[in-house]
This record gives C-alpha cells, sequence and structure tokens, in this order.
C-alpha cells in the first residue's frame, strides 16, 4: 500500500518536473483538395496555353497597331510637280485614310502614273505614316491644235491636256482636224523637225501640219512651204533659201513651194509647175518627184 502511493507519488512528480515524456504517435496531415489533377495538367498542357496565351496577345497587339489612328495616312510630300496640283495626284494615288500596312508601293505608282501628265513616279514610305511621292512630269514643248482643242505635246510626241496658259510657244495647227486624246503619240520626227524649224528660223510661231503634206510653214510672203515629216530641216531650208532667192530673182510669185525631198525641190506659180516635163496635178495638189527646172 505505501509503494503504491509513494509510486503514483513519484510519477506525478516527474510530469510536473518533466522527467516523464509522454507517449502518443502522430499521423502526417493530408489537405481535403489535391493538386495533383492541376500538376498532371500542367504537364501535358502547360506549353499549349502558353503559346495560345502569347498568340492572344500577340494578335491584340497587331490589331492595336493596324487599327491607331496614328498610322493612318491623310497626307504626303509630293515633289517635282509643276504644272499639275498636289491635290490632283494626292487624290489619284489613293492612299487617303489607308493604314500605311496595306500600301503598295508599286500600286499608287501606277495610278500616279496613269494620270496623261505624268511620265514616271518614285514612291517612298515611312512610320509612321509618312509617304513621299516624288513625279516627273510630262512638260510640254509645243502646242497641238486640232479644231477647237489645243493640246500639249511633249519632247516624246505625247498629248497631254493643258493645265495652264502658256504664251509664245510654237503652236502646230492640225489640218485634217483628227480628233485626239490624251495619251496620243504624234510622230517624233514632227516634233522635232518642228523644234528644228523655230530653232533655225525663230519667227516662225505657227505651223500648219497635214497627213500628206507634214509640216507646212509660211515665207514671210505668205508662200506656204510643204516640209514634210520633220526629218533633213536644215538642208530643207537650206534648198529653201536658194529657192526663193532664184523666184525673187525672176519676179515669180508660187502658190507653194514643195521641198519635203530637199533633193527634188518642186513650185508652183499662177497654175503652171515649173518642171522638166508637164504632170498633171489632178486636184491641186503639189507634185512630189520632179526636180525644178534651173
Amino acid at each position: 500500500m505505501f509503494k503504491r502511493k509513494q509510486a503514483a507519488r513519484r510519477r506525478r512528480s516527474e510530469m510536473r518536473l518533466g522527467a516523464q515524456s509522454l507517449s502518443y504517435s502522430t499521423k502526417p496531415f493530408r489537405p481535403g483538395i489535391s493538386f495533383k489533377p492541376l500538376l498532371n495538367f500542367w504537364r501535358n498542357w502547360g506549353a499549349k496555353v502558353v503559346g495560345l496565351l502569347l498568340l492572344v496577345t500577340l494578335g491584340w497587339g497587331v490589331f492595336a497597331i493596324f487599327s491607331s489612328p496614328q498610322f493612318f495616312v491623310y497626307t504626303a510630300e509630293i515633289r517635282g510637280n509643276a504644272a499639275m496640283s498636289g491635290y490632283e495626284i494626292y487624290t489619284a494615288s489613293g492612299i487617303d485614310s489607308q493604314s500605311i500596312f496595306w500600301l503598295n508601293p508599286t500600286t499608287i505608282k501606277e495610278r500616279i502614273t496613269s494620270l496623261p501628265n505624268i511620265k514616271s513616279a518614285t514612291i517612298s514610305l515611312a512610320l509612321p505614316a509618312q509617304v513621299v511621292i516624288e513625279v516627273v512630269e510630262r512638260r510640254p514643248e509645243l502646242l497641238w491644235e486640232s479644231g477647237e482643242t489645243v493640246w500639249w505635246v511633249d519632247q516624246e510626241g505625247t498629248i497631254v491636256p493643258p493645265k495652264q496658259e502658256l504664251s509664245g510657244m510654237l503652236r502646230i495647227i492640225d489640218a485634217d482636224q483628227q480628233p485626239l486624246k490624251a495619251g496620243y503619240q504624234i510622230d517624233q520626227n514632227i516634233v522635232e523637225g518642228a523644234q528644228a524649224l523655230r530653232l533655225l528660223a525663230p519667227e516662225v510661231s505657227v505651223i500648219r501640219y497635214s497627213r500628206i503634206e507634214g509640216l507646212i510653214a509660211a515665207t514671210p510672203e505668205g508662200w506656204p512651204v510643204y516640209l514634210g515629216d520633220g526629218r533633213e530641216i536644215r538642208a530643207k531650208l537650206v534648198v529653201l533659201t536658194e529657192l526663193l532667192a532664184d523666184l525673187q530673182e525672176r519676179n515669180i510669185k508660187p502658190a507653194f513651194i514643195d521641198i519635203r525631198d530637199p533633193m527634188r525641190p518642186v513650185y508652183q506659180a499662177h497654175n503652171i509647175i515649173r518642171i522638166g516635163q508637164p504632170v498633171n496635178n489632178g486636184g491641186g495638189g503639189p507634185p512630189t518627184s520632179t526636180p525644178v527646172s534651173p
């Protein structure tokens, strides 16, 4: 009895002093939610999800750029134009209110060069919305009058609409009054011949043209001179000078002088053809193949 009380007293003392350890067992804590399915999903689909998110982000970014007003064209720098206004060229380009990302320089060039007065064009694009259009215009070398319509003719013989009044330019009057339209090509020999005539005879300001006689100038006396297609103008003028001196010496007033072939000049005076042999001229047109008798 005494021993049991003593043992009980010792156990209580040990527990109070911490000398006796309590014996118990623990179990690991397991949360109610498992992350294993999520880990498996990420392992199998993570790369695809990331790729999809990147694709959506990229698409949104592209949409934001392409729809941003700062990349839309509302003006352009136009260089090289003199006869045509910048507004005409800008309108023809078709770039107004267009995103610069959708502009094609080749297409813009084709639109601008379709204008009759534009010979060539160069297009430059730069971000955010900068467009530079540099053009080369067809500069008029002479005026071509057909009926009541007056056209400009450039160095290459291209017919273009006039853009302003020009004074002092050589004028060719089409005796046949052939209807023309922009872009029609005049024989370049005619253009070069007319320019050569104006250079060699600055007093000449108006020349007539016929499909049969070619260029037709007039002497100071008013006598028509058939010059042909415009080639060998210098040689023809030399022949004309000698022939005029001869006609004046003999006091002959010709109805016309034909030097289309400078080696075989012809003239007509008082309904008589001055040639080596008679020629039936029919409707009064100039003979073309018999040389003038000395």
